[in-house]
């Protein structure tokens, strides 16, 4: 049981989510203005802008006076919307998967808090976002999904570089990987931002200028990313208590995520190349409808208890990679995506070498790119797969220049085995894993005894065997 909140009004910010989405209306009287250069009309245009902008204030008014949420005593969250007609959407905690508060500093400044609701089987788009008052979301949080403080994690030292550098989920982050690994944290940072610098400006004297724009234009978007995965790490913690696990950090944007432990859909662990460098490796988190943008956390090589305090259950699946012999029989899908780019960008560098010499190092770039997401393909050739481990399905999938090893806790997932006409040859099938919420994952061209066995797992795991609720 929890207490009931009575019936409260959305913080005034949940207004401005509509002004935001009508600011292409304020251009519209300025159209004319700006082709005709009508300057004398400016005047009228304005006004006409000043008139909408009243209007649609008086609107976001209405709106906010006939909306409201009311949190009862049994868990049920119940969104109103009272205005010519009477409208109720209802929330139970129990069917919530995660719940996420964030605070961006404009929000900070009038005291507002970003809510966002996940459940545990309804799509992505599916999710509920509140702007309530800081104490209202603190309070609905806390009787939605309790998260009493037990076992703490804060990444510190080489945890946090880590965290910073994979979260910044950018190519450029190799950079940076030789400097982390010899120098201190501070040290690091400064020396890899002028080795950033020195590069750039090597670049523009030596390289084509359309190269070396794009090596510029990189670099920026790299420091961007850099300091925005900084700025999650500030002040981060990850708790376990209750059943829930949490986490909480950020410097500009400060976010408290909230999961269910027996509402996980799966974990995951990236080993991407900064990732094998560094010998640390981000954990990503999906539960729900909720899919993580950001790691959750690092651990180092060894480690591997930390995450199974944290995520109880979790099972690492084992890379046996296949012999020659046994991988012979694969699909060649996995070179097509990586074998195609490669191609094209082969044709094109033979058609500029005589045609128009001066763009072949702009062309040879992508061309090395490829020809890397190429070897990582040949990677995933030799090691994807899929099999029951321990009390979890597990599987390893190869996507793009990282190898993802994934962990599945719901047994509520669901599985498709596909044969293409090579796959009924070969002995060999495609399995799509299903979770709730509407995602889902590929494994390619593994052995049929293998996604048999991973059918049988989830049969003898069906959570709704011997219950009176199954679906069906």
């Amino acid at each position: 049981m929890t207490a009931a909140t009575g019936r409260r009004r959305y913080h005034p910010y949940f207004a401005l989510r509509f002004m935001r989405r009508t600011l292409l209306l304020y251009l519209v009287p300025l159209v004319q203005v700006l082709f005709e250069r009508d300057w004398a009309a400016l005047s009228t245009a304005l006004a006409q802008d000043a008139v909408l902008f009243c209007l649609l204030a008086a609107v976001s008014w209405v709106m906010l006076r006939a909306s409201s949420w009311e949190l009862d005593a049994d868990g049920v969250l119940r969104l109103r919307w009272d205005l010519v007609v009477s409208f109720e959407r209802t929330v139970q905690a129990s069917q919530l998967a995660a719940v996420q508060i964030e605070r961006p500093v404009a929000y900070r400044l009038a005291g507002a808090s970003r809510v966002t609701l996940y459940p545990a089987l309804l799509p992505k788009g599916r999710a509920v976002t509140l702007c309530l008052t800081r104490g209202d979301a603190r309070r609905l949080a806390d009787c939605l999904m309790p998260a009493p403080a037990e076992q703490h994690y804060h990444p510190a030292g080489g945890e946090r570089l880590a965290f910073v550098l994979l979260g910044a989920n950018s190519l450029s982050t190799l950079l940076l990987v030789w400097l982390a690994l010899r120098q201190g944290d501070t040290a690091a940072e400064q020396m890899a931002w002028q080795q950033l610098g020195q590069a750039a400006a090597w670049a523009a004297r030596w390289l084509p200028a359309g190269l070396a724009w794009a090596l510029t234009v990189w670099t920026f978007l790299f420091g961007v990313s850099l300091l925005r995965s900084f700025g999650h790490t500030v002040r981060y913690a990850v708790w376990r208590g209750g059943g829930v696990l949490a986490t909480r950090g950020g410097l500009l944007l400060q976010v408290e995520r909230r999961f269910r432990l027996d509402r996980l859909t799966c974990a995951e662990v990236r080993l991407s190349p900064a990732a094998r460098l560094l010998r640390c490796y981000p954990v990503y988190l999906t539960a729900g409808c909720y899919c993580a943008d950001d790691p959750l956390f690092v651990y180092r090589a060894g480690q591997e208890e930390l995450v199974r305090r944290l995520l109880p259950g979790f099972a690492l699946p084992p890379r046996r990679p296949l012999s020659l012999r046994q991988a012979r029989g694969r699909s060649p899908v996995f070179f097509a995506p990586a074998g195609a780019c490669l191609g094209f960008f082969l044709l094109l560098l033979l058609e500029a070498s005589w045609a128009l010499p001066a763009a072949v190092p702009m062309l040879a770039l992508p061309a090395v790119l490829c020809a890397v997401w190429l070897a990582f393909s040949l990677e995933g050739w030799f090691l994807e797969g899929a099999q029951p481990f321990g009390r979890r399905l597990t599987f390893v999938r190869q996507r793009r220049l990282s190898l993802r090893l994934v962990c599945v806790f719901t047994p509520a997932a669901a599985l498709k085995i596909t044969q293409t006409p090579w796959g009924v040859l070969r002995g060999r099938a495609n399995l799509t894993f299903a979770y709730p919420g509407r995602l889902h994952e590929t494994v390619r061209s593994i052995p049929l005894a293998d996604a048999d066995a991973c059918a049988a797992f989830l049969e003898r795991n069906d959570p709704y065997e011997n219950s009176q609720d199954h679906p069906l």
